[in-house]
């Protein structure tokens, strides 16, 4: 899919900049990662759900310019013209700190209200 940029986001991160995006958000304990396209170069373009044993390959078609990757969202390095970007799901977790009493849904619906109904 040719795009303006891309989004690559876990679970836990699939309510930050996926979600500005116009990507779905993913529960948390779901295996994978989202793909949403930025200013996709297509109308029909959706984002994806990728299994976690699914290698993504993201391509740099240009002929000329060079790609900024950010990583939660902090410049880490230019993927050169022509050059690919192999994105696979890593089975380690992180630990992420939960409210007694306060499951995924409720602190969805309470940050996002009606966005989340």
């Amino acid at each position: 899919m040719r795009c303006d940029g891309l989004v690559v986001a876990t679970p836990q991160g699939s309510t930050g900049y996926n979600l500005a995006n116009g990507g779905p958000v993913m529960a948390w304990g779901v295996e994978g990662y989202v793909v949403s396209f930025v200013a996709p170069h297509s109308l029909t373009a959706r984002a994806l759900v990728v299994a976690p044993g699914d290698l993504l390959t993201i391509n740099n078609a240009s002929r000329e310019e060079p790609v900024e990757v950010h990583v939660d969202g902090r410049p880490t390095c230019e993927l050169p013209p022509g050059e690919d970007l192999h994105i696979e799901f890593a089975h380690r977790y992180g630990t992420l700190a939960q409210l007694p009493g306060a499951s995924f849904y409720h602190r969805l619906r309470e940050r996002f209200g009606r966005l989340a109904r």
